[in-house]
């Protein structure tokens, strides 16, 4: 949708990231649906006592915000209407296409901040490529655990020691 603004995942890409966000939310009820140009993933999940199974999940890997937003039948209506794209700030998504010279992004890309928000970046400075949807959450669920297992508390300066590959290892 959008030149890519919303995308609406086929099977594949729907079990690779619902694969991954398995993994990082530690649940086995997780169904991928679809993502946005900012890296946004949207989720069910189907067997939670407090959020409804039809209920789509937003999670910003960038900021690792994570909460509830809408049915899925309120997203397929936005789909068709092409109301999506105002939900998911398609305005900014054509800036950066005009800024950058992109007609569009490929299936599986996204356009995250050039700075994760968690380490200080600022949500409205992009990135000039775009990326691989997959990668970023991947990156950035890995610095965010690396920063919880050395206590990092908001505020507190990042340590060196989350950007060591060899510690890591």
């Amino acid at each position: 949708m959008a030149h890519g603004a919303f995308q609406v995942f086929g099977e594949r890409r729907r079990d690779e990231v619902g694969e991954l966000l398995t993994d990082i939310f530690g649940r086995e009820d997780v169904t991928a649906f679809g993502a946005d140009w900012r890296g946004i993933v949207y989720f069910t999940l189907d067997d939670d006592e407090e959020i409804a199974a039809d209920t789509v999940v937003g999670f910003d890997p960038s900021s690792g915000s994570s909460g509830p937003l809408t049915s899925v039948d309120e997203v397929l209506a936005a789909v068709r209407s092409g109301d999506i794209a105002e939900a998911v700030d398609a305005d900014s998504f054509d800036a950066w296409r005009a800024a950058t010279g992109q007609r569009s992004i490929d299936m599986g890309d996204c356009v995250p901040p050039a700075v994760f928000e968690f380490l200080g970046g600022d949500p409205a400075e992009r990135s000039t490529e775009p990326q691989d949807l997959i990668t970023f959450i991947a990156v950035a669920a890995a610095l965010m655990g690396r920063m919880e297992a050395l206590g990092v508390e908001p505020g507190d300066e990042i340590p060196d020691e989350v950007f060591d590959e060899a510690r890591w290892q």
